[in-house]
Formats: C-alpha cells, sequence, structure tokens
C-alpha cells in the first residue's frame, strides 16, 4: 500500500511539473513596445513579433518562439530605446583632418571614416571624445561605429565608457563598460551599462595601447526613460525639425511668422502651450544650444520671446507669466527700461528687455499628453483603460508566480511612469511533508506560490496545529506541518451501586465502557449497559443507573402485587447467619431524642440544685445567726463599688468559696466558742476584704464553672448586722456538731 502511495505521488508531482514548464505564459515586453501572437493563443509553436512605438528604436530580435519546454526562444527581450545623443553637444581631445566632434552625433554613419560624417583626433597617449546630453539620463547602452580600426602590430585596444555628470576629460565619472580587443571600421560595438546610469555626459576613451588616433562616425546613447518627439503635438503648418524635448516636455520653436509678444503669447495658448515660463542653467543651455543649431553664432535674427514681464508695481523686479518672481536670471548687462525680454542672438543668447510691440520669433512650451506603453513583465499581465498623463495601470502575475516590486504605476506630468516595473518570479514549494494518522491534499494540484495544501486526520484522531498551509514567497510551507493524535474522551461518568470496566487501557476513541450493577439480586440496570468513546470525543450514550429493587413502587403496593425481586425463603436461617448493624433513619431519629433527653434531665437537675440552695438561705436568716457570721459575710469595700452586676464578681466568687470551705472543714478540730471564734475571725481576715461588699439581689458567680449563689440582704443597718451574726454564728455551731452542715447542698 505505501508502495503504490508513493508511486502516486511522484506520478502526481512528475504531471505536475510537466503542466508548469509546458505552457508557455506572456513572454514578456519592453516600454514602448507591442507584441503579436501568431497563433492568438499561446502554445509551443506560438510566434511573438515585438515592435516599438514611434520614435523608438527596437534593439534585440523582433521575433520569439513558443518552445515544448515551455520557454520562449531566443531568451532575451528586445528593448525599445531612443537615441538621445542626435544633435547634442560633443567635444573631443583634439581635431584632425577635419573630423569635428558633431559629425559623431549628426544622425549618419559610414563604414569608413570620411570627414563629411566621421570625427578623428590627432594621434595622442590617450585620446577621448564625449557628449553633452544636456540632461541627465538613465543611459542603458551605448553603440559605438568606428571609423578607423585599432590597433597597429596585433594589440588589443581598450576603449573605456563613462557616465556621470562631472567633466568627462577628467576621468571621474563611473565606467559603464569597458572593452578589450579588436576595433574594426564599420563594425558596431554595443557596450551596456548593466545596471542602467544616470548622467548627462556620456565620454569615450582609448586608454590604450599609447600613440593612437579615436574615430567615430556615429555615437549612439539609447534609453528608454526619453520623450520621444512623437509625442510632442503635431501641427500642420509646423515645420520639421522644429520639436525638441527637454525634461519631460515639448518645444516648438517658430521661425518663420515673428509677433509681437502679446500675439505671440496668444498663439501659444490657443494650442494648448505657453511661451517658455521658467528657467534653469541647465534649461538655459538646452535652448542656447538649440538655437545655436538653428541659427548661426552671432545671427541678428536670432531673436526669440521669453515668457517674462517687468513688475508694474516695482520696475527693479520681473515676472514669469506664471506669476511667479523671477529668481534666476541670465541678463545681458548694461539692461534698458523696457518691459518685455527676449532671448538675444548677438548676445549668445542671453537675455536683454525688449519692447513688447517688436515682432519676434518665439518658442511654445507643450506638456506631453500621455506616457506611451509601460512595460510588462514576463507570465504577467498589464490592466490599462489607457496611458494618458494622470492614470494609473496595475500588474498581475500568473498563478505560481509572485510579483517582486509595485504592482501599480501612475503617469505623471513629465510622460514617464513612476516606479519601476514589476517582475514576476515562479516560486514553486516542495512536496509538502507526510503526517503520521494522518494526510495532505494539494488545492488545484499544484505546489507554487499561494498554492495550498490541507491536512486532514485519520478517524479517532485530531488535527493538532494549522491545517491549511501555503506556499510562501520563499519557496516554503509557511508553517510547519500539522500532527494527528489521538482523541480522548472524558472518564466514564461514575453510577451508584455499580461500576464500569474499559476495553483498553485509556478512554481513547473506540473505547468500549462496560457498566455492571453490585449486586444482580438487588439492583437492577436502567439504561446501556455499554457506551463507546466517538471519534469526536463524547460517547454515544448517557450512562446507565442502577436501581434498588428492595422497595417496591406504589403501584405494586397499591394492586398487592409482590415487588420483583429475590424474597428470602428461610428468615431463621438467615438471621442465624449472623446479624450486621445497620444505621438507618430511624436509629439516628432515636440518638438525637435519647441527647434531647439528657440535656433536658441536666438542666433541670442543675435548676433543682439552685433552687434548694435558695431556700437554704431563707431558711438561715429566719433562724438567725451567730455575731461571728457577720465577719463571715464581710466583703472588700471594692467589692461593694462593683454593685449588683459588677466589675468584681469573679473576685467575689473566689474569695466566697474560700470562706465558705473554711467553714465546711470536716477535718477541722472541735473547740471552745472563744477559740473557736478568734479562728473564725482570723480566717475571714484572710480570705474576705469588706464586710459590706454584698447588697440587696447581688449576684457571686464562681470560677471555672461553679454554680452561681444569689443571696438577698437587707439593707445596711444595725438590725442587719446582727441578723448577720447570728446566722454566721449558728452556721458555724452546725458545722462543729456536725448537724447536716452538708446535707443542705
Amino acid at each position: 500500500m505505501m508502495a503504490r502511495s508513493s508511486f502516486f505521488f511522484l506520478f502526481l508531482s512528475t504531471l505536475m511539473l510537466i503542466r508548469s514548464v509546458t505552457s508557455c505564459g506572456y513572454p514578456g515586453s519592453p516600454s514602448h513596445a507591442v507584441v503579436t501572437f501568431t497563433p492568438d493563443n499561446i502554445r509551443p509553436g506560438t510566434v511573438a513579433t515585438y515592435e516599438c512605438e514611434p520614435g523608438f528604436e527596437l534593439l534585440g530580435p523582433s521575433r520569439r518562439l513558443c518552445s515544448t519546454n515551455g520557454t520562449w526562444t531566443p531568451a532575451g527581450i528586445p528593448f525599445c530605446v531612443l537615441n538621445v545623443a542626435a544633435g547634442k553637444a560633443p567635444m573631443q581631445s583634439s581635431v584632425a583632418l577635419g573630423g569635428v566632434p558633431e559629425r559623431a552625433v549628426d544622425g549618419s554613419t559610414s563604414n569608413f571614416f570620411t570627414s563629411e560624417t566621421c570625427s578623428l583626433t590627432e594621434v595622442e597617449r590617450s585620446p577621448w571624445w564625449y557628449v553633452n546630453l544636456l540632461e541627465p539620463y538613465m543611459v542603458q547602452l551605448v553603440r559605438l561605429d568606428f571609423g578607423k580600426p585599432c590597433c597597429e602590430d596585433g594589440k588589443p585596444a581598450t576603449i573605456v565608457v563613462r557616465v556621470g555628470n562631472s567633466r568627462p576629460d577628467m576621468g571621474v565619472n563611473a565606467i559603464c563598460n569597458r572593452f578589450t580587443g579588436f576595433i574594426e571600421e564599420g563594425r558596431p560595438l554595443f557596450l551596456p551599462c548593466n545596471p542602467p546610469m544616470a548622467g548627462a555626459f556620456v565620454s569615450v576613451h582609448l586608454e590604450g595601447p599609447a600613440g593612437n588616433s579615436l574615430s567615430i562616425c556615429e555615437a549612439f546613447v539609447y534609453t528608454d526613460q526619453a520623450l520621444p518627439i512623437e509625442r510632442c503635438p503635431q501641427f500642420r503648418d509646423q515645420e520639421p525639425g522644429s520639436s525638441a524635448t527637454y525634461n519631460g516636455k515639448c518645444y516648438l520653436f517658430h521661425d518663420n511668422q515673428p509677433l509681437n509678444f502679446n500675439e505671440a503669447r496668444q498663439f501659444c495658448e490657443a494650442r494648448g502651450g505657453s511661451l517658455i515660463d521658467e528657467t534653469n542653467p541647465a534649461l538655459q543651455g538646452f535652448v542656447s544650444w538649440e538655437l545655436w543649431r538653428r541659427h548661426s553664432r552671432n545671427d541678428p535674427s536670432g531673436q526669440y520671446w521669453l515668457g517674462l514681464m517687468r513688475d508694474t508695481v516695482d520696475r527693479s523686479n520681473w515676472k514669469w507669466l506664471s506669476g511667479k518672481d523671477v529668481t534666476v536670471s541670465f541678463w545681458n548687462l548694461p539692461g534698458g527700461g523696457e518691459n518685455c525680454a527676449r532671448y538675444d542672438g548677438t548676445k549668445g543668447w542671453l537675455w536683454s528687455d525688449t519692447n513688447c510691440n517688436r515682432k519676434l520669433f518665439f518658442i511654445c512650451q507643450h506638456r506631453p499628453k500621455s506616457c506611451g506603453r509601460p512595460e510588462q513583465p514576463a507570465n504577467g499581465t498589464l490592466i490599462a483603460d489607457n496611458f494618458n498623463v494622470g492614470n494609473r495601470v496595475e500588474y498581475r502575475c500568473d498563478a505560481g508566480h509572485m510579483a517582486v516590486g509595485p504592482t501599480t504605476r501612475t503617469c505623471l506630468s513629465s510622460g514617464f511612469f513612476g516606479e519601476y516595473p514589476p517582475v514576476c518570479k515562479y516560486v514553486q514549494c516542495g512536496m509538502p511533508a507526510r503526517i503520521p494518522n494522518g494526510g495532505y491534499k494539494m488545492v488545484n494540484d499544484t505546489r507554487h506560490y499561494l498554492s495550498m495544501t490541507s491536512y486532514t486526520c485519520n478517524d479517532g484522531y485530531q488535527l493538532i496545529g494549522r491545517g491549511d498551509l501555503i506556499c510562501d514567497i520563499d519557496g516554503r510551507w509557511n508553517g510547519p506541518p500539522p500532527r494527528c493524535e489521538p482523541v480522548y474522551c472524558l472518564e466514564p461518568p461514575v453510577i451508584n451501586n455499580g461500576g464500569f470496566r474499559l476495553s483498553t487501557n485509556s478512554t481513547i476513541a473506540g473505547t468500549v465502557v462496560e457498566y455492571y450493577c453490585l449486586s444482580n439480586s438487588r439492583y437492577r440496570m436502567s439504561g446501556p449497559s455499554r457506551i463507546v468513546c466517538q471519534s469526536d470525543g463524547h460517547y454515544d450514550q448517557d450512562a446507565p443507573a442502577c436501581i434498588d429493587n428492595e422497595i417496591a413502587d406504589s403501584s405494586n403496593v397499591k394492586n398487592n402485587v409482590p415487588p420483583d425481586v429475590n424474597e428470602p425463603q428461610n428468615t431463621i436461617e438467615s438471621d442465624s447467619q449472623g446479624f450486621t448493624p445497620k444505621l438507618n433513619l430511624g436509629g439516628i431519629i432515636a440518638l438525637g431524642v435519647f441527647g434531647g433527653f439528657v440535656f433536658l434531665s441536666a438542666i433541670i437537675t442543675t435548676f433543682v440544685i439552685v433552687l434548694r440552695r435558695i431556700r437554704n438561705d431563707k431558711r438561715y436568716r429566719r433562724r438567725g445567726a451567730s455575731s461571728e457570721t457577720q465577719t463571715a459575710a464581710t466583703f472588700d469595700s471594692s467589692s461593694i463599688d462593683a454593685g449588683a452586676g459588677g466589675t468584681g464578681a469573679a473576685g467575689l466568687s473566689k474569695s466566697y468559696r474560700q470562706a465558705w470551705d473554711n467553714l465546711r472543714d470536716p477535718e477541722q478540730p472541735k473547740r471552745s466558742k472563744s477559740h473557736h471564734h478568734h479562728h473564725a475571725q482570723a480566717s475571714r481576715k484572710e480570705t474576705l476584704d469588706d464586710p459590706n461588699y454584698r447588697t440587696r439581689h447581688s449576684e457571686v458567680v464562681r470560677e471555672e464553672g461553679e454554680m452561681v449563689v444569689s443571696d438577698v440582704y437587707p439593707k445596711s443597718g444595725s438590725k442587719h448586722h446582727h441578723g448577720e451574726k447570728k446566722r454566721h454564728h449558728h452556721h458555724h455551731h452546725h458545722k462543729h456538731s456536725k448537724r447536716n452542715a452538708g446535707g443542705d447542698w
């Protein structure tokens, strides 16, 4: 079974791999290009044909074929680029045989040197040539058509191309490319900049061997980040070659119909533009170069209006037509008092104030209306309504591919798209990991980028962890595989008068719980005797109950039907086997009643004892007492202050007990009345403090659980003291004569 499963997974993986590589995706296209397919649907054998938009030149293969292995051949994507060196300002280390540097950017080439189309330097140690592009460009490729071979004696030449914004003759700009080999006339040399490099100066240096001249018939500086003049406005009365682009704007030079300042201003605005209303050193250089190309130096006719007027409030200040103040200027001094300004060809196209009514040439400035078609990456889709300024385009990658870079771009007012185009990178994860007691399924039978794998467990097992994993950007599943752990039920419910047995050593799913009652003759089972732990962690049924059959139900009693139990046949024989006491509800009630009776008896006994003591006290007062009893009844003066409910009750009861024990001591020897009276007084002095302690209704409580004795005495007086003495004397007399003195207690 495992072998079949492994073979199936291997076959499925191979099938997916074949599917992924045999279907060609979109081949990719550069900016400013259109791709057509023959036939329309892409499959092996389909041909993709590339064409560039007007103004751009195709570099690379124009046709590509979808192969049976799912790839396009040839592999490279062509480029639609623009030569930004044509007509720009060149310079070289020296000039020989009339080969001026402008010949290398005049738009014409040759397979051999001619002074009419090629540049040439003197024989030098390290000759050089450069072109000023007038603005920085992202240079992607430099093509050089040499007019003379190099070098003699079979020595290879070393050509270095530099790109940057510093003076080229200093040799400090970054190296775009370096070539070492033999130079052949008429054979172009392509030197790409990888990656593209930004700069306004592109220079070519012949660094070796020493003692050679440098001849270039045509130099091409290619970039796809340039605004072609084909995107500039086109008018019927526009002369050929009257347009130029700079920094994302179009400049139309009108030199065939001079107008005054207001007329020229209205002319440009009517066509959606304006007179030049800004400046900076680079822009001033661009305008000067373009005017120099169209007019000879110091040409009196080379006069063009500027979109500039003198401030009517502050005549020392000048304002652009946009309303902004002029902060950077290129005036030809000294100035006059006129209100308008012009590019003065007689002063090297510096500025001069001019009468606004003069008839001069003018330059209209326009912004592009669109950005052209942007790049579309291989295996990607481009979504856009149009490519006009302000609109956005969106990129989407094919299934299994991840977009590296921004997925949206906006057409800017400069005629270029912001950001760089994304790249659709194919990402594929490995086979998902297997898990014990479970398996997985690849959704859509794929495992490339954003594909999902779902894990499941076998019956009786539960999934621990994330069950769905996705192929992530790093070519790995975005988490560890889950695990399948057994499902357990809770411990089986415990039933009264019964128990259970488990079919396994745990409560794992599938375990059978078998219940039983303790005594089949006394208890009967109500409910299922077997319950099973299910795969969801719950038992399939509720636990049973063991019901006591000894007590007959009400229906049996009513119908005089014996209970459905096994009754003993010989009760005497059963009793003879032994008796086991059983504490039931009746016994508990009997014990409670007996305890209550004992407690009540104790209370009644205590009450009787106290009552008899009170009676004895009254009887002693009626008989009278000797004078010695008064001293026996004296108390501490501090106890008198305590009163009937006083705080000295504890001390009083202790003193009373000691005095009373002295009076009732049975082992004390008999003495004469006089001697005994003296001894009694001494004993009272030791145990009692104040003879006036007791008052009417006072109570004395004995400590440590002793009885409470309450005596009632008459108010203080001579009669009272006399009675106390007589009572005490009587008590004392009876103690010595042993006349039932203790019988009253």
